[in-house]
């Protein structure tokens, strides 16, 4: 069997950072999926080469597959089917999960910053009910326990517990400083940044 070699993921530093989050937003692409793909799941892999980061959000029907591994479930029209993530962090990702038994170690549910649900300018007991429905399902897997909510701009980090207060984040990180009651904000220093790598660093595991 061939053995091939996978680039490493470059460490992604604070005005590459933002240099990203405008160049998009200044393009008007403000769509989730643009910050999912092109900031937040580079900056995760930038800072743990060792580690997969997998997008989930697309769903196939299949029987080598168990979406419930790492999130919960949802019913619709009578039927209770998958309710996956945005990404999904394991140690060595191999899509036939009931075979290959993999070591999870957060999903990560992505928000766009100019969206709706947006997270940066309110506390997480004001989010809509759908979002701490979507929460509330992640943190409800058969085997992850390790929920990781962004908008970019804001971090919040989730931890099952067996209790009542896991909709609580354990931490929170923000890249922002708001300017006014309205949700206009600015960037927040560089000390911020760096504490966000570390605690992240430190949440994903050893």
């Amino acid at each position: 069997m061939t053995n091939y070699t996978v680039p490493t993921h470059r460490d992604i530093n604070f005005n590459e950072y933002k240099g990203i989050f405008e160049k998009y937003k200044n393009n008007n692409d403000i769509r989730e999926i643009t910050f999912q793909n092109e900031l937040v799941k580079p900056f995760i892999r930038g800072i743990r080469n060792d580690l997969d980061v997998e997008s989930c959000d697309t769903k196939l029907t299949t029987t080598r597959h168990d979406y419930l591994q790492y999130c919960g479930t949802y019913i619709s029209n009578g039927k209770e089917k998958a309710a996956t993530p945005d990404l999904v962090i394991t140690k060595k990702w191999n899509w036939f999960n009931r075979k290959y038994s993999l070591d999870y170690r957060a999903v990560v549910e992505v928000k766009s910053p100019f969206g709706k649900e947006s997270i940066y300018s309110k506390g997480y007991i004001n989010y809509s009910s759908d979002l701490k429905c979507e929460l509330k399902r992640h943190l409800s897997a058969k085997i992850n326990s390790k929920v990781i909510l962004t908008d970019s701009l804001k971090w919040e980090f989730y931890k099952r517990s067996g209790g009542g207060n896991e909709l609580i984040p354990i931490r929170t990180i923000e890249l922002y400083n708001l300017i006014d009651a309205r949700g206009h904000w600015k960037w927040d220093s560089v000390d911020s940044f760096n504490s966000l790598k570390y605690y992240l660093k430190d949440f994903l595991g050893s």
